[in-house]
């Protein structure tokens, strides 16, 4: 299983690609990935739509 950031690596976004396309702000997904703040479901699910995999197929950061 991969993590977030190994998905979004692979799959060429950058944090400021991805927040724009999932249309959160690049500071929202920031503390996101790093455990400041949860994913909510629609989070995970757009994000996964937009790396085209699934949710179970991402690692999603511990919250803190």
């Amino acid at each position: 299983m991969n993590t977030l950031q190994h998905k979004m690596k692979d799959s060429g976004y950058s944090l400021r690609a991805l927040a724009r396309l999932i249309a959160v702000s690049p500071s929202l997904l920031s503390r996101m990935i790093n455990g400041y703040r949860t994913f909510r479901f629609e989070h995970k699910k757009n994000i996964a739509m937009v790396l085209n995999c699934t949710t179970d197929d991402i690692q999603w950061p511990d919250h803190l």
